[in-house]
């Protein structure tokens, strides 16, 4: 019995050693992706790994669904009348109603969610459209599994074309085309370890700013020269005077691999003429304070922080007089003793409520600005993009001691990105921006596929970010307004090729006044030339606008010449890269001039240098 018990015990151990080894070797294993040139074959091979869809998947698409109407309607219920509006609209009652009776939605339930109404980009009506054409695509896959496998092999023979010629020379319409195909079949739940293969060589960061700690102190490095009045209690003195202040205000970038960071700086004496009532004597003295000061600002994903300021001051009082209210010797020569045996105490109380004042004043200086910094970028940037779903699925911040740099990667929805670095920025830039021709594409792939946009909107949206409505935003003097419906794919592309730049509007409907046209193409293309003062763009002849059919019908040839005229006021013959002001206090760093500007590999990079000197910045520490 234990020769069997021991047996048993023997090879229980082998087996778990085993397990466990094999485990270890699997885990530390590093997983090989196929390189770029093999993912063409990858492809053809992941049809291998077609995985038939179940009724689970069904379940799993309806809870999301379900979970998707649930979170609309909340915020429908914050929009009184016009909330139930919308319900009437999207029949949100009948989709309910077929959830609960176990019963699949008609094809005509999608329709009004990608109808192109204002509002419908909102994420809580993106996310019930989104989530009902899973269900119905998922639905439709279990019933009918033969099809379901026809569109897998078909997805990914387009897959495999379109990445051999991309690999080749990248274009948007091979970037587009790689991108549906890999958000089809992750939203199939199909071949997960390609798509990741394919995003691990095509989705890299693809804007990059950075600016330098130069620019940066140049709103903010600055003298010091007030005065203002003081009344302070120091060991039972109840002190009077008046403060001169004289100091340097600097700037220095503690490194940080995940936050922008800025500390400000303060460095200053204080000289302080003093009258001090304590009693029966009048004290007269004059204080010296050498002051130190610093407040950190942050700035993340969610927008700009701070801490509270800190300072450290050292206090050196000299008694000039000290004169008995009533004319009697004796008390001031007893005022006199006593003080010198305080004076140790009285400069160290002095200097700890000067530090409490400065801390005061630092927190209060910065806290106006701070907040409507953080106020504009919350409103203008982070809420109205996140509502939208158009907020960059990275958006990091890092500093060094010469500057802080801005790293964000646009590309929602499994769409291409970079493929791989940024190019380089001269050295002598002191702000840069590197803007890869796929996260214009993606953001305007999101925030107009479909949509219909009106003239009157544009308008106040620009008037709303710069301040003023430019000449070019204008309305033609016909008064009649304008609206496009963007078409559902590339509704806006740019290509940065060459030294030079293009860019296509599409759009399956333009409307101007009562004239009305379809499926029409709107593109300019330009080239970067060097100008005596900074860069020059260059149109490369007229603005293409063209019907996507063969042949055009009047009401395309009649609303073609009011378009050309239109864009021609947006895409000049020849526009003049002259320099950028920063505003508020950092008109101080003077026009910052365009010293590289150029268009290569699908890259945007422009570094500019300032044309002025600027105050000079302390380095980080």
């Amino acid at each position: 019995m234990k020769s069997r018990t021991i047996c048993f015990l023997a090879v229980a151990c082998a087996i778990i050693i085993f397990t466990t080894t094999t485990y270890v070797i699997c885990a530390d294993a590093p997983v090989t992706l196929p390189s770029i040139k093999e993912l063409p074959a990858a492809c053809q091979k992941a049809k291998a790994e077609f995985r038939p869809l179940s009724d689970v998947d069904v379940q799993r698409a309806k809870d999301l669904l379900a979970g998707a109407i649930d979170r609309l309607d909340a915020r429908l219920s914050k929009a009184g009348p016009n909330g139930d509006d919308w319900r009437k609209f999207l029949k949100l009652a009948e989709l309910r109603n077929d959830l609960r009776e176990n019963k699949l939605p008609d094809q005509a339930a999608l329709p009004p969610f990608v109808s192109g109404h204002e509002g419908l980009e909102l994420v809580w009506f993106v996310d019930v459209q989104q989530a009902l054409q899973n269900y119905l695509s998922t639905a439709l896959a279990v019933k009918n599994p033969q099809v379901f496998r026809a569109f897998f092999d078909d997805k990914l023979d387009k897959l495999t074309a379109s990445l051999e010629r991309y690999i080749s020379k990248p274009t948007t319409d091979d970037a587009a085309v790689i991108s549906e195909s890999l958000s089809s079949l992750a939203q199939a739940g199909q071949v997960p370890a390609l798509v990741a293969a394919v995003k691990h060589h095509y989705v890299h960061p693809n804007l990059i700013g950075q600016i330098s700690a130069a620019v940066i102190g140049a709103g903010i490095v600055e003298p010091v020269d007030d005065t203002q009045s003081i009344r302070d209690c120091i060991l039972g003195t109840d002190i009077h005077g008046t403060a001169h202040t004289v100091g340097q205000k600097s700037v220095e970038l503690p490194a940080d691999p995940d936050h922008g960071l800025l500390d400000t700086i303060f460095f200053g004496t204080t000289r302080s003429d003093n009258v001090g009532y304590n009693g029966p004597v009048t004290i007269y003295s004059v204080g010296t304070t050498r002051l130190a000061a610093c407040k950190r600002l942050w700035i993340d994903e969610t927008g700009l922080s701070s801490y509270p300021g800190v300072s450290n001051a050292v206090t050196d009082v000299q008694i000039c007089n000290i004169q008995s209210n009533k004319g009697r010797r004796i008390v001031e020569r007893v005022a006199w003793k006593r003080a010198g045996q305080q004076q140790g105490e009285a400069a160290e109380i002095a200097s700890r409520h000067a530090e409490t004042r400065l801390n005061g004043r630092v927190d209060q200086e910065a806290a106006d600005p701070l907040d409507r910094a953080n106020q504009a970028y919350v409103d203008k940037l982070y809420r109205p993009f996140t509502e939208r779903k158009l907020f960059p699925q990275m958006l990091h911040f890092s500093t060094a001691p010469a500057a802080i740099t801005l790293t964000s990667l646009q590309a929602g929805g499994d769409k291409l990105a970079a493929a791989g670095s940024p190019p380089p920025v001269v050295e002598e830039a002191e702000m840069s921006l590197r803007l890869h021709e796929s996260a214009v594409n993606n953001l305007c792939f999101d925030a107009l596929a479909g949509r219909t946009v009106y003239e009157e909107k544009v308008q106040a949206t620009v008037t709303s970010a710069l301040g003023h409505l430019p000449e070019k935003m204008k309305s033609n003097e016909d008064g009649a307004p304008w609206a496009i419906t963007f078409a559902p794919r590339q509704p806006i592309s740019v290509t940065f090729a060459d030294d030079g730049f293009r860019i296509t509007i599409r759009g399956v409907q333009f409307q101007k006044g009562d004239d009305v046209a379809k499926n029409m193409n709107i593109s300019a293309a330009y080239k970067i030339e060097k100008a005596p003062q900074g860069f020059k763009l260059l149109r490369q002849g007229k603005i293409q606008v063209a019907p996507t059919t063969e042949r055009k019908s009047a009401q395309q040839v009649t609303v073609g010449v009011l378009l050309e005229k239109r864009f021609a006021k947006i895409f000049e013959p020849e526009i003049l890269a002259q320099g950028l002001e920063l505003p508020g206090k950092w008109k101080a760093a003077g026009k910052l001039m365009p010293i590289q500007v150029v268009c290569r590999d699908g890259w945007l990079t422009i570094g500019w240098k300032r044309s002025t000197a600027a105050p000079k910045v302390a380095a980080g520490r």
